[in-house]
């Protein structure tokens, strides 16, 4: 029997506030633990340095002007421990330069496809690193088959050096039982339904779409189903406080901003349904969180959602106000209806693994290896 490759990732995002990069590493190094006939995989920053340890200024990266000499330090300390390994895996688009094979992952190519979503210290950071890690990553892989296929077209990367390997919701995301739900409900003062965004507020979630189709729903029904936005205030959300006030939805939305990962099940599950009307998503993991706690999801038809959705929920354009307001409607007020779409997402929900992720990533670190 062969010994298990060896493998060291690139755990940075972990040090941050959790957002859908550090979910996906923190689920993928729990699904890999598992497989250890076939990998051992070493996490570097939380090898030997405790995530409660580190101070909050450097988790949250608020030393700008320190920023520059901090990175440069890490590269550095990561290039001389990833020597000892045969496998290096950057979970977040940019690798550091390293002289053992590389593995990439790439969430998604916004930043180079839509710039005008992203402020523009982010572009030009992509327009300066992007291009030098593309070269020095030996096999790519990619959240969705439609990320493969922007990656063919916008970088010219051929398909057989990308591996898709689809994530997962996390075990504890599951239907909660009436008293966790009433007292996630009591924390954040919510009232029996109501729709739920998930996800930061930024220009291409297409917030503002969905405050334009949720202020058209009727009154009674804006009243009874109020929309819950969770998720960290991103760029541009002064547009979206300009929108609320023009539509005089103050009373019918809720703004709890970044809700921790243990109170998302119950808020799933109390929910009347998932409203994500994004223009673009590399993969779109709150849609299947939502079908995994029995929420039914009304969902943009673009991008990779299709790919993750499926049949199991109402797929729209993200343009499309009046269809919005419509499922919204419906949805509200349709029990049978709602069931249905409830149903069909807990089986849609079922296709998806972090054991088959973990072990799809493992066959792609063989061939890294074997190509370098």
């Amino acid at each position: 029997m062969s010994a298990p490759l060896d493998v060291i990732l690139n755990d940075r995002v972990l040090f941050r506030p959790l957002t859908g990069v550090g979910n996906y590493v923190r689920q993928l190094l729990q699904a890999l633990r598992q497989e250890t006939a076939a990998v051992a995989v070493h996490p570097f920053l939380s090898g030997f340095l405790p995530i409660w340890r580190l101070p909050l200024s450097t988790r949250a990266g608020r030393s700008w002007w320190f920023r520059p000499l901090l990175q440069r330090t890490y590269a550095t300390l990561f290039r001389c421990r990833a020597r000892q390994h045969q496998i290096y895996h950057e979970p977040n688009h940019i690798p550091i330069a390293c002289d053992i094979a590389t593995v990439t992952t790439v969430h998604d190519l916004s930043v180079l496809v839509h710039p005008e979503w992203h402020p523009d210290d982010r572009v030009h950071w992509y327009e300066r690193e992007f291009e030098a890690g593309r070269q020095r990553t030996t096999r790519f892989i990619v959240a969705s088959e439609f990320t493969k296929r922007e990656m063919t077209a916008y970088l010219g990367i051929p398909p057989e050096r990308m591996d898709v390997t689809y994530q997962a919701p996390r075990a504890e995301l599951r239907p909660q039982d009436a008293v966790e739900v009433q007292r996630v409900r009591g924390l954040f003062t919510l009232p029996e339904r109501f729709f739920l965004y998930v996800g930061t507020l930024e220009p291409r979630k297409n917030v503002p779409g969905l405050l334009a189709a949720f202020a058209n729903l009727p009154p009674a029904v804006r009243a009874r189903h109020p929309l819950v936005l969770t998720g960290a205030r991103g760029w541009k959300i002064e547009a979206i406080s300009q929108q609320l006030a023009s539509h005089g939805l103050e009373h019918d939305i809720r703004l709890l901003g970044y809700v921790p990962d243990d109170a998302l099940p119950s808020l799933y599950t109390a929910a009347t349904a998932l409203v994500w009307p994004s223009f673009y998503e590399g993969f779109g993991l709150p849609p299947l969180e939502a079908m995994a706690c029995g929420c039914p999801v009304i969902v943009s038809n673009a991008a990779s959602l299709p790919e993750v959705v499926g049949d199991a929920g109402v797929l729209l354009d993200p343009r499309d106000t009046g269809g919005w307001t419509e499922a919204m409607r419906r949805m509200a007020e349709d029990a049978a209806w709602r069931d249905e779409w409830r149903h069909r997402g807990t089986i849609q929900r079922q296709s998806f693994s972090w054991q088959r992720c973990a072990q799809q990533t493992i066959a792609c670190y063989a061939k890294a290896l074997q190509m370098a």
